[in-house]
């Protein structure tokens, strides 16, 4: 596949979220990424109700039409709810035999029908207690109908799908291509990715996953707070989110900032969660410090929708005494978003929002030229007719 491929173009990275789909398409240079094609679908509908299949492939057709995309083939990572991770202790025991037996662990775990799970795993390298045969493994799992029900409308509007991922394997891939060798293990950094439905930590070692847990803690969450608090509707206090975060960062729909007292009072809506946020966050890592007994996280690189929430930044940084960025040092995603905006001829919003699609993109072309490893490709799907 990779051979009848471009080896300096991505595929298309196509990031599904509650609110809107991104599309990305990155082609790698020696001084850095370059965007080639970019598109952004609304996942609201016109009327009351869902958006509907057939909508939604028209939406998917234009964007990507417009986008100037090189190529069909495309990879995707499925709404965050779609996808069950947890973090379990397993035999050792070859690839082949782990896959098998994590498809069954993740059926009895989540409760999946066994015909329709579509399971994956992650060797996190935890070393063992002593006299431990099992292993500390990241168990993936999705069912054949969130992968069906995310596929038909792209493949219907033009795109070839090669592999479903996961947005942590994406953000790994983005956040971690500076970090390769084997002297960067000890570069540990945790990306807090902040979502609509849920947030997720993610620590990296080197290049590598470490961690992953999900928090159930989201931008939806944070707007009911808001919503309760005011006593506005969950619209209203979504813009009323929205206009702090335009004050932060540049958003594609930015309304007027709301007034001092409306901002205490909003901060003081959604303090309590991103209070327990934060404490989520520290318990993760000090269980990554006892566990992996070695170089503890250095930093926190915030991602995600409503990663750009005021004093959540600061928050973090007092509870979990460690430096917070909205980008890593390299600044991996930041310098996209000129070129996204030329190519969607719009605010494109906060960089961050960008960071799945991208690492969905490099899929392919960080490991092109070497041997792929296991945190590459956490949940395969057939690769579409």
């Amino acid at each position: 596949m990779l051979g009848r491929f471009s080896p300096s173009i991505g595929f298309v990275g196509v990031d599904f979220n509650p609110r809107a789909t991104r599309l990305l398409q990155l082609r790698l240079r020696k001084d850095g990424l370059e965007v080639i094609g970019a598109g952004r679908v609304e996942m609201t509908p016109d009327g009351p109700g869902e958006l509907s299949a057939a909508v939604l492939t028209e939406r998917l057709r234009a964007a990507f039409s417009s986008g100037g995309f090189t190529g069909r083939r495309c990879v995707v990572s499925l709404p965050r709810n779609a996808v069950q991770v947890q973090a379990v202790r397993l035999p050792r025991m070859p690839d082949a035999e782990l896959r098998q037996a994590a498809a069954w662990e993740a059926a009895q775990r989540f409760s999946f029908d066994r015909e329709q799970t579509q399971a994956d795993f992650i060797r996190t390298g935890a070393p063992a207690k002593t006299g431990d045969t099992r292993e500390e493994t990241l168990l993936i799992a999705t069912t054949r109908e969130a992968i069906d029900r995310a596929l038909e409308p792209l493949m219907a509007a033009g795109l070839r799908p090669v592999a479903i991922d996961t947005d942590f394997s994406a953000l790994a891939r983005v956040f971690g291509r500076h970090y390769r060798r084997a002297a960067d293990r000890d570069q540990v950094r945790a990306i807090v990715d902040v979502g609509c439905a849920s947030s997720t930590l993610l620590i990296l070692r080197g290049d590598e996953i470490a961690f992953c847990k999900s928090i159930s803690i989201g931008g939806d969450h944070l707007d009911q707070a808001v919503a309760e608090h005011l006593q506005l509707e969950p619209s209203a206090a979504s813009e009323l989110r929205a206009a702090r975060i335009a004050e932060l960062g540049r958003s594609e729909l930015a309304p007027a900032p709301a007034d001092a007292a409306t901002q205490r009072a909003i901060f003081e809506a959604v303090r309590p969660l991103l209070g327990d946020l934060v404490k989520e966050v520290t318990l993760c890592l000090r269980y990554y410090g006892v566990t992996f007994r070695g170089a503890p996280a250095s930093r926190i690189i915030l991602a995600g929708t409503s990663s750009l929430e005021p004093k959540l930044d600061e928050m973090l940084e007092q509870g979990c005494k460690l430096s917070v960025s909205q980008d890593d040092l390299r600044s991996s995603v930041g310098d996209l978003v000129p070129q996204i905006e030329n190519l969607l001829n719009r605010n494109p919003g906060p960089a961050a929002c960008w960071a799945v699609a991208a690492g969905l993109s490099l899929r392919g072309l960080s490991r092109a030229r070497s041997i792929r490893r296991d945190n590459d490709s956490p949940v395969e799907a057939k690769e579409a007719a």
